[in-house]
């Protein structure tokens, strides 16, 4: 009976410490999901100040990724109203400090039709080609290059797609970026460099007005 009885003892201690784990990464996963849509809303706000209202989330979009340094990130799509009618979708992504309880900054890109590629014979396999792998590459570069920035947003209905040098496609596109706290927001031209086959990113460069 004392075998059995500590058979049970230790089965309900180790439910125990399971049910505590999943708490655990429950709050974790609420505070990312409530942290970055807050910091992606105070960033479409800053972005439209007068176009945003009425701006939601969708639950079923929400993809939460583990990453190193004990980061979640969170990416989904949300759409806003416009002031002069109909909505505009976005999609956004964020990195949430486990730590710290604080967001690296947000990304949220309107969502818009890609135009088309130069008229020709060159037609690119778009479905290996990703916008999204760019932009954070360009996000990357102008944090390294202006530590203090925030407020980057991309506009998808910008790009373009263009036939580079030596097998090679040319993505092309525009956004903005604050500089600094309180400063107002820079116009940002980016360009990636992808290889036309596999569609691997090979470089990325961006300028700002």
């Amino acid at each position: 009976m004392d075998a059995r009885l500590g058979a049970v003892a230790m089965a309900a201690l180790l439910l125990c410490g399971i049910g505590a784990n999943v708490a655990a990464q429950t709050d974790a996963t609420k505070a990312a999901v409530t942290a970055c849509e807050a910091e992606v809303t105070d960033t479409v706000h800053q972005m439209r100040p007068r176009d945003a209202q009425q701006l939601e989330f969708i639950a079923a979009k929400r993809v939460l990724v583990p990453t190193q340094d004990d980061e979640i990130g969170v990416k989904g799509e949300g759409r806003y109203r416009r002031a002069a009618g109909g909505s505009v979708s976005f999609s956004y992504s964020c990195a949430f400090n486990l730590k710290t309880g604080k967001t690296s900054g947000a990304l949220f890109n309107e969502l818009g039709q890609t135009p088309a590629a130069n008229a020709g014979t060159w037609q690119p396999d778009l479905s290996k080609l990703s916008p999204e792998d760019c932009e954070l590459a360009v996000a990357a570069l102008l944090h390294d290059r202006h530590p203090k920035s925030g407020n980057l947003a991309f506009n998808s209905s910008t790009r373009q797609l263009r036939q580079g040098a030596n097998g090679r496609a040319l993505l092309l596109g525009k956004g903005s970026m604050e500089r600094g706290p309180g400063m107002r927001a820079s116009a940002v031209n980016y360009q990636c460099e992808f290889d036309d086959r596999s569609g691997r990113m090979l470089q990325a460069d961006a300028s700002l007005d």
